[in-house]
C-alpha cells in the first residue's frame, strides 16, 4: 500500500498544481500595493547588508583558496614522498649483495608497487627492469621467485614459449565443464605436453575459470582434475529443494554460498593472484566476472595474475591484487545459484552474464601483453549446446519459454565463435563445443548424468578427430633459431639498458 501511494505522489502534486491552485486566486496573487511595499523593503535591506556580505564573501573565498592550496601542497608532498620511496627501494636493490636481504628488499618493492601502482613509471625510469632482470640470474630460488613476482607487478612480460601466442579460453557452464576436460585430455595425449606447457594464456568464465586455475596455476593432472571436479559438483550442488526455495526468497541464491566460499578457501588458500607469477612454469591466467552495481551497461572485470606495462590500457577493468578464491567466487556467482559477491565497492556476479565465451577478451589481453607477437593458436572450448526443436506457434508462447530464450540469447557463445572464425587467420582458431542429445542443467551432480556428459564428449571428439589433430600440430610448432636469437639479444639489451654488453663478448 505504501509503495503504491509513493508512486502516486507526482500525480497528486500535478493535480493540486493544475486544478486546485487556480480555484484559489488569493494564494496566487496579492494586493499590488502590499507587494510593492514588500519589494521596496527587501531592496533597502539588501542594500544595507551588501557591504557586510561582500566582505564576508571575500574572506570566505580567501579561506577556501588557502585550504585548497594547502590540500594541493599536501598531495604534492605525499606524491613526492611516494616517488622518492620508490626510487630509494630500486636503488636499495643495486647496493646490496646479501641474498636474504636482497629477497626481503625485492618483496618490499613488490608490496610498494602493488599499493601505489602509479609509481611504476618512476620505478622504470629508475632502472628497475634491468636491475630485476640481472637479479633473476641468481641461483638462489627464493630470490628468483621474488624477482619474478616483482617483474610481473611492474608489468614486464617474458616472450611466449612457442612460435607465437597460444591461447586457451573456456566458457562457463557449471558441471558441464567436464566436456572441456575431455578435449584437453585428447590434446595432452596428442602433444605429449601438459596444459600449462601448451599455452601462454588461459582465460575462463565461471566453471571455465575453475578449470583455468586448476590447470594453469595449480597444474593439477587432468585425471585428478576430473575427480576433483566431480566431487566439487557433488559437494556444492547438494541442496534440499524446500531449503533451496526458502533460501531463494531471502538471498536470491538456491545453494549455500558460504559452503562454496569455504571450499574455495580450503582448496586455494589465501594466496593472491600475482603470487602465482613466482612459478616460472605458470602461464598468464585470468578469470572474468560481471560488475553489476556501476550502472548500465554492465562491466566485465578481469582477475589477472599479471599487470600490463605502464601506458598500456585494457578495455576491461581488473587487477592482480585480489586473492585466487575471491576471483573464482566472483566469476561463478551465477544469479539464482549463488549470492552476488561483494569485493571492495563492487558487486560481482557470474562473468557469463556479460561474456560467457571469453575468447575475444583473451585475445585482446594477449595483444596487450605481447603486442608484436602474432597469434599461433587460439583454442576455444565450449561446455556443450543443446538445440531444442520447439513448437512453432505464432499465437502463444509461455512466459517461461520467453524468459528461457532471453537468457539463452544473453549467454550465447556461438556469436563470438562466428565472428572470430571469420576474422582470425586460417589454421589459427579452433573451437570445440559438443552438441548434446539431452539438455543437461548447469548444476547436474548425478553420477550417471556426468558419465553421460563424458560419453557425449568422446563421441563428438571422434567425429572431429582430424580437426583435433590439426590443433595439436599447430600448438606444437616451436621457435626457429632466428626468433630465439632475436629474443636473446632483446633480453640482454633489457638487462644492460641497450647493447653495451656486446663489447664485453
Amino acid at each position: 500500500m505504501t509503495e503504491s501511494w509513493w508512486f502516486l505522489g507526482p500525480s497528486v502534486q500535478a493535480f493540486v498544481g493544475s486544478y486546485i491552485a487556480p480555484l484559489v486566486p488569493k494564494f496566487r496573487s496579492e494586493n499590488k500595493a502590499v507587494a510593492a511595499e514588500k519589494e521596496s523593503a527587501a531592496l533597502v535591506t539588501s542594500a544595507e547588508q551588501k557591504p557586510a556580505q561582500t566582505i564576508e564573501s571575500e574572506e570566505e573565498k580567501k579561506e577556501k583558496a588557502k585550504q585548497l592550496l594547502q590540500t594541493q601542497r599536501e598531495k604534492i608532498i605525499a606524491r613526492v614522498s611516494v616517488d622518492n620511496r620508490t626510487r630509494a627501494l630500486v636503488k636499495g636493490l643495486q647496493k646490496v649483495t646479501d641474498v636474504k636481504l636482497l629477497t626481503v628488499r625485492v618483496e618490499e618493492l613488490s608490496f610498494h608497487l602493488l599499493e601505489f601502482p602509479e609509481t611504476r613509471g618512476v620505478a622504470i625510469k629508475a632502472s628497475v627492469l634491468p636491475t630485476l632482470l640481472r637479479l633473476r640470474q641468481a641461483k638462489d630460488l627464493p630470490l628468483q621467485s621474488a624477482v619474478r613476482e616483482a617483474l610481473a607487478v611492474v608489468g614486464y612480460t617474458d616472450p611466449v614459449k612457442g612460435r607465437g601466442i597460444r591461447v586457451l579460453a573456456i566458457d562457463g557452464g557449471g558441471t558441464r565443464g567436464l566436456l572441456a576436460l575431455q578435449t584437453l585430455n585428447k590434446l595432452e595425449t596428442l602433444t605429449g605436453k601438459r596444459v600449462h606447457e601448451l599455452f601462454d594464456y588461459i582465460c575462463g568464465v565461471s566453471t571455465g575459470a575453475i578449470l583455468a586455475f586448476m590447470l594453469g596455476i595449480f597444474q593439477i593432472p587432468l585425471e585428478e582434475c576430473e575427480q576433483m571436479y566431480r566431487k566439487l559438483g557433488t559437494d556444492v550442488f547438494k541442496q534440499n529443494v524446500i531449503v533451496g526455495t526458502v533460501k531463494m526468497g531471502w538471498s536470491h541464491a538456491f545453494y549455500d554460498s558460504e559452503i562454496w566460499e569455504n571450499i574455495l578457501k580450503e582448496r586455494m588458500g589465501e594466496r593472491s593472484m600475482i603470487e602465482s607469477a613466482r612459478d616460472p612454469q605458470c602461464p598468464k591466467v585470468s578469470a572474468v566476472s560481471t560488475i553489476v552495481n556501476r550502472g548500465l551497461p554492465l562491466k566485465a572485470h578481469v582477475f589477472r595474475n599479471y599487470r600490463l606495462m605502464p601506458g598500456t590500457r585494457s578495455h576491461y577493468l581488473g587487477d592482480c591484487k585480489h586473492k585466487m578464491w575471491q576471483a573464482i567466487r566472483a566469476s561463478s556467482a551465477a544469479p539464482g545459484y549463488f549470492q552476488e559477491f561483494v569485493l571492495g565497492k563492487d558487486l560481482h556476479q557470474d562473468g557469463g552474464l556479460l561474456i560467457n565465451n571469453p575468447t575475444a577478451l583473451a585475445i585482446h589481453e594477449c595483444k596487450n601483453l605481447w603486442p608484436n607477437t602474432p597469434l599461433q593458436c587460439v583454442l576455444s572450448l565450449g561446455t556443450g549446446r543443446y538445440e531444442e526443436g520447439g513448437k512453432n506457434s505464432a499465437t502463444y508462447t509461455s512466459l517461461k519459454t520467453k524468459l528461457s530464450h532471453v537468457i539463452s540469447s544473453a549467454t550465447d557463445t556461438e556469436e563470438v565463435h562466428t565472428m572470430l572464425d571469420a576474422l582470425l587467420p586460417q589454421d589459427t582458431y579452433f573451437r570445440f563445443n559438443p552438441y548434446m542429445s539431452e539438455d543437461i542443467p548447469l548444476n547436474e551432480s548425478r553420477i550417471e548424468k556426468l558419465n553421460f556428459l563424458k560419453s557425449e564428449a568422446e563421441t563428438y571428439l571422434e567425429r572431429n578427430e582430424a580437426k583435433l589433430k590439426k590443433a595439436a600440430r599447430v600448438l606444437g610448432q616451436e621457435k626457429g633459431p632466428i626468433q630465439r636469437g632475436a629474443e636473446w639479444v632483446k633480453l640482454k639489451a633489457d638487462m644492460y639498458e641497450g647493447l653495451p654488453f656486446l663489447s664485453k663478448l
